[in-house]
């Protein structure tokens, strides 16, 4: 069941449309794959002109929430000269979406939807 704080930002691909949501654990994927931090937010470079491990290891990161069966190799197939330029701005959106503090009543919902509770 997806969680409903986790704001989700949909991108065409291949005839497909893949969901993009970045949790913890999918930061933690990124990271690993391009062997850097990104917890501590992504630098200038990055944003304007990324690398394309980068922009593969997120959209594979972001994607792997609700598509569970996306394998890496898969999602890099995704990302050509001709897709990223459409691609990286969705992965830039599900990632600003993910830093953004949820509404107090939001999370009330939330903990009702999912008997959540709060540390």
């Amino acid at each position: 069941m997806s969680n409903p704080l986790l704001p989700a930002v949909s991108v065409p691909v291949g005839g497909l449309n893949y969901t993009l949501r970045f949790d913890f654990e999918s930061i933690a994927e990124a990271e690993e794959i391009v062997d850097r931090p990104l917890i501590t937010g992504l630098r200038p470079q990055d944003i304007r002109t990324p690398k394309i491990r980068l922009v593969q290891a997120m959209f594979f990161a972001a994607s792997h929430y609700d598509q569970p069966s996306l394998t890496f190799d898969e999602a890099k197939k995704l990302i050509t000269r001709e897709t990223l330029p459409h691609i990286w701005p969705k992965v830039l959106e599900a990632w600003t979406a993910s830093n953004a503090e949820p509404e107090p009543h939001e999370m009330e919902d939330a903990a009702r939807v999912d008997g959540a509770s709060e540390f």
